[in-house]
């Protein structure tokens, strides 16, 4: 990039101020691409602030920061990560159109949310959106779905298909070992609210214990639900269930060498980096197939896809687990071997650059 800078816009990438799967892209891009300069834009609430009137005059002074910032002649190009929801489009369409206003170089990063694939936007939404998707900004989207939906949707001319990733140095040295005890250790990472499944998964672990399955619950994240969840999972299991809080570095590798089932029954997604995370350890994912889940787990293969009935299917699934341990093996050989030969870190970074030299050139 000739020594200048690019812009890039993500949460905070401080894992105890903010759970984010946002947060986990740009920190694997800026740790991974060390050919570019990377200044970070924080943008988007930490996990406890809430939305009142300080809020609202921090998404003001955002705005004239943002302008700021963009007018800077050290930066390149901006790499703005931009989720479909409804808080997001609110705080960042303006931003995203004052870029364009300043005619400065821009990759719009698309991450999921519940109007990409799950919800039709509303009108004012829609009238919103094809403006700032106007023009011929190159946008990346994370599966062939997605891109399928956003070009029928907003028309835009210039779409590229680039599947999150992980860094594998950890997952590479592990080698996965099933005892014949019998227990399953579960475990669910990342945000604790009820649109990520977490009701779905309490009523699933129900029915598990219910059938006195020998299992340990490992619950990893923050969020809007933790307290009250906190609360219903003690009282279900007792000892049997382990809250971890946030966790990072050798604390989160450490929990997914010890678990060996990950459950993501959320209602939409775009692809989550713990799904990937997880699977590169062996675990065996059993998630909703929302977003561009189902190009990473198919049911018997890689996974268990659990759409019709998340919390029955759960209880089915490890059940059928419980009865064949082969099965299990190899759901998690295949598991891993899949993200290692489909999210290869390096691919991930040339694929991102050439686009940057591509929109910077």
């Amino acid at each position: 990039m000739s020594g200048k800078s690019i812009l890039i816009t993500a949460p905070s990438l401080n894992t105890q101020h903010n759970v984010s799967g946002i947060s986990s892209v740009a920190n694997f891009i800026i740790s991974n691409n060390s050919s570019c300069n990377y200044k970070h834009f924080e943008l988007g609430r930490k996990d406890n602030e809430k939305r009142n009137l300080a809020w609202l005059f921090k998404i003001i002074r955002t705005t004239f920061k943002w302008a700021s910032a963009i007018k800077d002649k050290e930066i390149a190009l901006v790499h703005f990560n931009f989720p479909l929801s409804k808080p997001s489009v609110l705080r960042d369409a303006p931003l995203l159109l004052l870029t364009k206003l300043f005619r400065k170089k821009m990759i719009i990063h698309l991450h999921g949310g519940d109007y990409l694939t799950s919800k039709k936007a509303p009108g004012w939404m829609r009238f919103i959106l094809k403006r700032v998707f106007s023009g011929n900004n190159p946008v990346i989207v994370l599966s062939p779905l997605e891109k399928e939906v956003i070009i029928a949707e907003y028309k835009i001319k210039n779409v590229t298909v680039l599947p999150n990733c992980v860094d594998l140095r950890d997952a590479k040295t592990f080698r996965r070992e099933f005892n014949d005890d019998g227990v399953f250790n579960i475990l669910s990472i990342g945000r604790i609210s009820v649109p990520k499944g977490i009701e779905r998964i309490y009523q699933s672990l129900v029915l598990l214990k219910k059938r006195n399955v020998k299992f340990n619950f490992y619950l990893a994240g923050t969020g809007p639900e933790e307290q009250e969840y906190k609360e219903k999972f003690t009282a279900l299991l007792g000892d049997a269930f382990h809250f971890e809080g946030i966790v990072s570095g050798k604390a989160k590798t450490a929990l997914f060498e010890r678990c060996n089932v990950y459950l993501l029954p959320s209602f939409f997604e775009g692809l989550p980096m713990s799904l990937l995370e997880s699977m590169s350890f062996g675990l065996v994912p059993i998630v909703t197939g929302v977003g561009s889940i189902k190009y990473v787990v198919t049911t018997g293969d890689t996974g268990v896809i659990v759409d019709k009935d998340p919390a029955a299917e759960t209880d089915a699934a490890i059940q059928s687990f419980e009865t064949d341990k082969t099965l299990l093996q190899k759901i998690s050989s295949n598991a891993s071997r899949f993200i290692f030969e489909h999210y290869n870190p390096e691919d991930y970074i040339t694929r991102l650059n050439i686009l940057y030299e591509g929109l910077a050139g």
